[in-house]
């Protein structure tokens, strides 16, 4: 629902991390799906555009990930495809607020 929101004041590209692997898009918003973790990218990598976890692992300095992801956002931002947009998810997951938890 944070997502929604995002997109209604004007968000044209949402990054969502995940530590579990949600299977998320919002359109109209290109969505970049963050793993948080190797194990999950590597468990889910035909749903996550972005592998965090190189940090964690000891292959990537936090610069260095950071600049390759900054990199992916501006290919995104100029037209390419998230793993969402390839699958078609995002109808679906633009929600509005709702009162209450939400699991």
């Amino acid at each position: 629902m944070s997502a929604t929101g995002q997109v209604a004041g004007g968000a044209n590209l949402i990054c969502f991390t995940t530590g579990r692997g949600s299977a998320y898009g919002c359109k109209p918003a290109p969505s970049l799906k963050l793993a948080t973790n190797s194990a999950l990218y590597a468990h889910q990598e035909e749903d996550m555009d972005f592998n965090c976890g190189t940090i964690v692992d000891g292959k990537e300095s936090i610069e260095a990930c950071g600049a390759r992801f900054f990199e992916l956002v501006l290919a995104t931002a100029s037209g390419r495809r998230t793993r969402s947009e390839q699958w078609g998810y995002g109808e679906d997951e633009f929600a509005p607020w709702i009162l209450g938890a939400t699991m």
